[in-house]
């Protein structure tokens, strides 16, 4: 008995249709807390709700959160730092309230996440950092602002991680670039799904 290679029309029918394989998954969007109803009484506004139309009939600002990527080795994060900080003409605020000031001071922060990084042995191709940048709309005072991003970062990542950021002004939309060591002090990575 004799083996033959199959025939391409053969092939056609033990194949699923290109544009099954190509299909993407279909996910349903996490609800924001306002868009949930109370179901015990569906029909009535809750807290979250109301609180959400109270912002928006006072025209309050409201800041955007945008996580902008992630660096994978020293030399990308030392790009992304000499970014934000406009190769070092911009004061960095760490998450210990102390300010880097120049180059020399972003190399002792890279020098440090560099050698934390070596240390942690289980994960070679792990994340370095994560970069996210807090935006507020134009007219927004740039104290507030600053102030606002040191409490969101305290709050969000002071407990375990370390962290530097930066204020710009230059754009009509005054914003902070947050870097993100994603490295814990527990040993665990951070998880990008922080609720921002």
């Amino acid at each position: 008995m004799s083996r033959r290679s199959p025939r391409p029309a053969d092939l056609d029918s033990e194949l699923p249709p290109i544009s099954y394989v190509w299909e993407t998954p279909n996910r349903r969007p996490r609800r924001a807390e306002w868009d949930i109803p109370d179901p015990a009484a569906p029909g009535r506004l809750t807290p979250a709700m109301r609180a959400k139309l109270e912002r928006i009939v006072r025209r309050a600002p409201e800041v955007m959160v945008k996580i902008t990527g992630r660096t994978k080795d020293v030399a990308h994060l030392k790009s992304h730092l000499a970014y934000i900080t406009r190769n070092g003409e911009l004061d960095a605020e760490t998450e210990q309230g102390a300010t880097l000031a120049g180059r020399s001071g972003l190399k002792d922060l890279q020098q440090r996440w560099e050698d934390d990084a070596g240390l942690d042995k289980r994960r070679r191709d792990g994340l370095l950092s994560i970069n996210i940048i807090l935006s507020m709309p134009a007219g927004t005072d740039a104290i507030a602002v600053k102030d606002s991003a040191r409490a969101f970062a305290i709050e969000t990542f002071g407990d375990n991680h370390d962290y530097v950021f930066v204020q710009h002004l230059d754009d009509k939309h005054p914003h902070v670039h947050l870097t993100v060591r994603s490295l814990g002090h527990d040993g665990k990575r951070l998880s990008l799904s922080i609720g921002v």
